[in-house]
């Protein structure tokens, strides 16, 4: 799951870059670092567990302002709790 996240925000980063908002780029490049960091060293669980979240949020947040998203549920999938009963899927 945060090696999912990590790359989506990659992606996301480099569609921002793109469209000429370096700010969320350079954003999205720290939180997926960041949660890579996470993925390698035996970091806090909840502390993971939050910036998981947050790489959730902002994947939604720029998905929603390039609309380059599909909503897809899956309320019967256990290992996506905290992505609650929605997932958005980038195209």
């Amino acid at each position: 799951m945060i090696s999912w996240v990590a790359q989506t925000l990659d992606d996301l980063a480099e569609d921002a870059e793109d469209q000429g908002d370096r700010v969320s780029a350079e954003n999205a490049n720290y939180l997926a670092r960041t949660l890579r960091g996470c993925g390698i060293h035996a970091a806090d669980l909840k502390a993971t567990e939050l910036l998981l979240e947050q790489g959730i949020s902002y994947v939604v947040a720029l998905s929603d302002r390039y609309g380059q998203y599909a909503v897809t549920t899956h309320p019967s999938d256990d290992d996506d709790e905290v992505l609650g009963t929605e997932v958005r899927v980038l195209h």
